[in-house]
């Protein structure tokens, strides 16, 4: 499990109120460095783009899943505005069925953001 600290933050425009996201991507057995960083990049170019402050990267790895989604729902838990964003719904399968992982984190009100 990995958690990197993101030093991309939005320009909020002076708000006092500053949404703040929490990345997750999950390693699959033959995925590169290359893989990885694309994957990182849609995240961070995600919260850009949303004009959200992005905390957090975890990275889930193979022989220690589901650290990371445990530690990334600790996290994501202690903020009132809860959003956690994706590369695809594929990284959810962590914990199931992707589609199901994701409405039960909607259903406890974390926004999901896949970035495509």
């Amino acid at each position: 499990m990995t958690a990197i600290t993101a030093d991309a933050t939005a320009d909020h425009g002076g708000q006092d109120h500053i949404v703040k996201a929490y990345g997750y991507l999950r390693k699959h057995f033959l995925m590169s460095d290359a893989e990885l960083a694309r994957a990182r990049h849609l995240i961070v170019d995600s919260a850009r783009r949303l004009s959200v402050q992005l905390i957090a990267i975890h990275v889930e790895d193979i022989e220690t899943a589901p650290e990371a989604f445990h530690d990334l729902l600790a996290a994501v838990m202690r903020n009132e505005q809860r959003m956690i964003i994706a590369p695809d719904i594929h990284h959810f399968e962590v914990a199931g069925d992707a589609s199901a992982v994701v409405e039960r984190l909607e259903s406890n009100g974390i926004k999901i953001v896949l970035g495509h």
